[in-house]
């Protein structure tokens, strides 16, 4: 006479979560040899194999990655049907779990803080983990990772500091390849642009280069904030602080330097550099307003005071002050002309053939040549 088992109805489970199959040996033998079988069409296959413990008690643990119906049971020995005993058939229903990107717009600007987002149904407890992918040579491969949110949401970014038309999907991370969720995929187009914006000036925000008795006050100041191509290739976000009547023309000079690809090294406030020249031009620092002397001259007033002046790459196009001496020290190598290389300013450069039709005044032409310089005529 065979020898009674139970198979506890199974609950519905995700397809990427184990099927817990459980039950006992009515006579409750421990270490007895048990087979776990599913089926397949027709057939039936086996899954696992465990032993009873005490009390006859058993526990399975399988995941079944495709969702539907799927049917077990559990047979003593390893022979299907069992001579010894064989459960009842029992019928799970694995569920779908779903990873859905929301639809991205067509077209972003570089450096805007693109994202994809989606959501993960049903949410996952604890720390779940989605991946950004594009297809790139005819393989999809992860660019970026984001944590899915206790409500199931996911916001993950996509690179942004280059133009490119991409194709992108989300993924679910750390888990078993045959429980990855995958979303369908999109076509994004990210657009070089310079994407100019311009924000007041407070008078902390030029703490170390505005001090009374300055020819501007700062709120005739403007902050330009746009992007600009690095030497690194990509796109780099700068700013520039500048007076207000001077905001127009400067957009219109860095949109075509921008639109020519033409290398900056940095664009950064000189507030940065504690209100230094001399510190701002050794980072190679592309800026404006500083209201100082003239480096290497204390008896006058700089023209970057007004805020109109305007200091590019200013390692690879050196400075001759009235003092005699070169600034920056580490450009020095740059004082032969005759060499051109990345950001060094010619009369052929975008920003100085934009600069010229703005009405600036290059200081390459002065006796000691200042290469970095442009002020209104």
């Amino acid at each position: 006479m065979a020898t009674p088992i139970t198979l506890t109805q199974p609950a519905n489970t995700w397809e990427d979560r184990p099927i817990t199959l459980a039950g006992r040996m009515e006579s409750g033998l421990a270490n007895w040899y048990l087979t776990l079988w599913q089926k397949q069409g027709t057939t039936w296959v086996l899954r696992g194999s465990t032993r009873t413990i005490a009390d006859g008690a058993y526990k399975f643990l399988y995941t079944w990655p495709a969702p539907g119906a799927a049917t077990f049971r559990v047979v003593i020995g390893n022979k299907n049907p069992g001579t010894l005993g064989t459960s009842p058939d029992r019928t799970v229903n694995v569920l779908d779990r779903t990873l859905v990107m929301n639809k991205p717009a067509a077209t972003y600007t570089v450096l805007t803080g693109v994202k994809m987002t989606g959501k993960l149904t049903p949410p996952e407890p604890g720390k779940k983990l989605v991946g950004l992918q594009d297809r790139y040579g005819g393989k999809w491969r992860t660019l970026t990772s984001a944590w899915i949110a206790a409500n199931g949401t996911f916001a993950v970014p996509v690179p942004d500091n280059l133009p490119a038309t991409k194709t992108v999907r989300v993924i679910t991370l750390g888990v078993p390849a045959a429980s990855v969720e995958a979303s369908g995929y999109a076509v994004i187009t990210i657009k070089a642009l310079v994407n100019a914006k311009v924000a007041l000036v407070g008078a902390g925000y030029v703490n170390k280069t505005y001090r009374a008795g300055c020819p501007v006050k700062p709120s005739q100041l403007r902050l330009l904030t746009l992007n600009y191509w690095g030497f690194d290739g990509l796109v780099h976000r700068g700013e520039l602080i500048v007076r207000d009547a001077a905001v127009a023309k400067m957009i219109t000079v860095w949109t075509a330097s921008f639109n020519a690809k033409f290398p900056i090294r940095r664009m950064q406030r000189v507030d940065l550099y504690g209100g230094s020249d001399i510190r701002s031009m050794a980072a190679d620092n592309t800026s404006a307003f500083n209201c100082r002397q003239v480096t290497g001259n204390p008896y006058a007033l700089s023209p970057h005071s007004y805020g109109y002046a305007i200091d590019i790459n200013t390692v690879e196009n050196p400075y001759l002050a009235a003092n005699n001496v070169w600034y920056p020290s580490n450009g020095l190598a740059y004082r032969n002309r005759s060499v051109a290389r990345p950001g060094m300013l010619f009369s052929s450069s975008a920003p100085t053939k934009a600069l010229r039709a703005a009405g600036f005044f290059w200081g390459a032409g002065w006796r000691q040549p200042d290469y970095q310089h442009f002020e209104p005529q």
